[in-house]
């Protein structure tokens, strides 16, 4: 009897440890709280493999084709950790609860992950998504960026405008450059809703390489004027063009630099800080940087010789002052030169305090 009943305990026992999850979730609920709507969201799923042998997820469903997901694919180690991301299109107003079964190879039950939520036509809870505010309308970004442009190109970016007001709204950019012109869709607004300024940029109307700066006006009402208030800042960046490059890239010159980071310290009351990067040129015909370019007012940047022969070295000196606070956007350095390896270089400043 009592060797029945040690049997049956030990049965018990590792039918419990059989019954150990492999994958551990740090949570298997989600709640995304209020989400905008149209405004897709998604919910990570922190997961770690605490078996002793590598595991592999085989699949992942969903329960509606409102929900999609991406997961590791390759085989997590013991210890190893992963993430499954699940994201909801919020095409539907009002709450939902989805669920995601997540199968493991070699064992039969998946693991049931669980988002829920809100949609809404509203701002409720949702300053995180536009947290930039002119006058009665929010948007997504004051600051739009055409990075690494290649002469021809014409990139598109997407202003989201959130109607936060209880009129209608045909929403307008003033002061578009001959290079940039925008397309709102839908052309009304309405009350609680999202449209989309669609800037696009035309580089063959761009004079200069490199960065190119300048400010656009979002209209708030009609007859509104420019100001700080409703000012978006655009930035281009224009690459130079390799094509007239002899096919020996072996002989091309080839810009070696410290980092592409400087820390500085401010060192007097008046809040300026000042460092500098060495430049090297390890390639084998001379570099030549054609653009030296700052984002920000109050960055001050000096290079002693803008071009480099073989083996040579220069120092880029640069100083912050108080003003730089006033700019939108990082703080930031940009180089063009002739590598074709190193076209461009942007050297972000961090200032300490």
């Amino acid at each position: 009897m009592k060797k029945t009943l040690l049997l049956l305990s030990f049965l018990s026992f590792f039918s419990v440890l059989q019954a150990q999850p492999l994958l551990v979730f740090e949570q298997t609920t989600r709640n995304m709280g209020t989400i905008l709507w149209e405004q897709p969201k998604t919910a990570v799923f922190k997961l770690t493999n605490k078996s002793s042998n590598p595991l592999r997820i085989t699949n992942v469903r969903t329960d509606c084709g409102c929900t999609s997901v991406s997961f590791p694919k390759e085989e997590i180690e013991p210890g190893g950790t992963g993430e499954i991301c699940v994201s909801y299109n919020a095409e539907l107003l009002g709450h939902f609860s989805k669920s995601v079964a997540v199968y493991v190879e070699g064992v039969k039950e998946p693991v049931y992950l669980r988002i829920m939520g809100n949609v809404s036509q509203t701002m409720v809870e949702n300053s995180d998504q536009f947290p930039f505010q002119i006058g009665d309308y929010y948007l997504n970004t004051d600051d739009i960026e055409f990075d690494d442009v290649n002469r021809g190109d014409r990139p598109v970016f997407a202003l989201q405008v959130y109607n936060g007001s209880k009129m209608s709204y045909r929403p307008q950019l003033m002061h578009l450059p001959r290079y940039l012109s925008a397309v709102a869709e839908p052309e009304v607004i309405r009350p609680g809703s999202v449209g989309r300024l669609y800037v696009t940029l035309n580089s063959e109307k761009l004079q200069n390489m490199g960065l190119t700066q300048t400010s656009i006006y979002l209209s708030r009402f009609e007859g509104d004027r420019v100001n700080k208030e409703n000012e978006i800042n655009v930035s281009t960046t224009l690459l130079p063009d390799f094509t007239d490059l002899p096919p020996q890239t072996e002989l091309a010159p080839s810009l070696a630099i410290d980092s592409t980071t400087i820390v500085l310290t401010a060192s007097d009351k008046r809040r300026k800080a000042s460092g500098q990067i060495l430049l090297r040129n390890t390639g084998h015909s001379p570099l030549v940087v054609k653009a030296l370019q700052v984002y920000n007012p109050g960055i001050s940047v000096s290079l002693g010789k803008r071009t480099l022969k073989p083996g040579a070295v220069e120092k880029l000196k640069i100083s912050v002052s108080e003003m730089s606070d006033k700019f939108k956007g990082r703080r930031r350095i940009l180089l063009i030169t002739n590598d074709p390896e190193h076209a461009k270089v942007v050297i972000d400043v961090i200032v300490k305090k």
